[in-house]
């Protein structure tokens, strides 16, 4: 008999292939998403600044609720971003287009979600719900305390289960929120990098995933962010202070600030309005950081109609009836 080749996997390397396979099969034909997102550019355009939203899962209270979320509440904002065909962007597409690698339509945006050990109820129930709508989070691990000898509460490993359940539903993308969740602002270049190469090896080592992007603990950015280029990371996220003006609180397109992306609330409890922009209804946010509503989008179809109306035009005027 022939012999065989002694083929061996490392358990990270079993998982990156599993998270490959599971993903694709959970996200479905990537020819059709890609089909879909071009149909998408065609009706509203291309994006030319894109907003993040900042959750915490689909149930917190912050701030004396100037920043608060319910499953309800959570359920509602998924449905009316489907009913109005918005494109929640993949972390592997935020990565692309903050490159200026990738076009994406102009009613697009990023939902976000900072995690940790707490997160596994709130994965639960968001799943279904993301599935349901189309909807994908990018979720931001805090990778301290996820492993049973860290903590009472991921015994048996049930805290890394609950993210891969969340990587094999395909409605959940990953990056890191730090190990040890400090100011990174006020620590060294040496005990930050640290910091977040071993909380990217932890989610290496989890999920079978790297993660390219970081969510700063207290949105606060140290200055040689920079070299994390160096080291596999293409972005991170801020706050709603990284840009000069409210309206400024976007991602661009080959974005110039990929260390400090901003990030905006979505509306509340009760009153459906954020309190990053303060007072704003969904509706009003998305004219005010997309261009694919109100305004922005009237303009574009119109540009649209004049531009099909010519093409026609040519076409009568070089083949005119007989």
């Amino acid at each position: 008999m022939p012999e065989r080749d002694n083929v061996s996997l490392s358990r990270r390397d079993f998982l990156k292939v599993s998270a490959l396979v599971l993903g694709a099969l959970a996200l479905g034909d990537p020819i059709s998403r890609s089909t879909e997102r071009s149909r998408l550019v065609r009706k509203y355009g291309p994006a030319t600044r894109i907003p993040a939203f900042e959750f915490h899962g689909d149930n917190y209270y912050f701030y004396d609720g100037a920043y608060c979320m319910n499953p309800p509440t959570f359920k509602n904002l998924m449905t009316w971003l489907q009913d109005n065909e918005f494109w929640a962007a993949t972390s592997e597409e935020v990565v692309a287009y903050i490159q200026g690698n990738l076009t994406l339509p102009a009613r697009s945006i990023i939902l976000t979600t900072d995690s940790g050990n707490v997160s596994k109820t709130s994965l639960g129930r968001m799943i279904p719900v993301l599935q349901e709508t189309g909807m994908h989070f990018i979720s931001f691990i805090w990778t301290r305390f996820m492993l049973a000898n860290e903590s009472v509460n991921c015994q048996q490993d049930v805290c890394w289960n609950a993210f891969r359940e969340a990587r094999d539903s395909g409605v959940f993308s990953f990056g890191t929120h730090t190990e040890t969740h400090r100011d990174f602002a006020l620590l060294t270049q040496q005990d930050g990098l640290n910091d977040l190469l071993g909380s990217k090896k932890e989610i290496e080592d989890s999920l079978g995933i790297s993660p390219q992007l970081i969510s700063w603990p207290f949105e606060s950015v140290p200055n040689w962010a920079p070299i994390l280029a160096d080291y596999g990371f293409i972005g991170a996220f801020a706050g709603g202070g990284s840009r000069k003006t409210m309206s400024e609180n976007v991602l661009l397109p080959g974005e110039p600030e990929s260390w400090s992306l901003p990030r905006i609330f979505p509306p509340n409890i009760g009153s459906l309005t954020s309190g990053r922009p303060a007072g704003k209804t969904i509706q009003q946010m998305m004219e005010m950081f997309t261009d694919g509503y109100g305004e922005k989008l009237a303009l574009y179809q119109k540009t649209v109609k004049i531009e099909h109306d010519a093409r026609e035009l040519y076409k009568r005027n070089l083949h005119p009836p007989r």
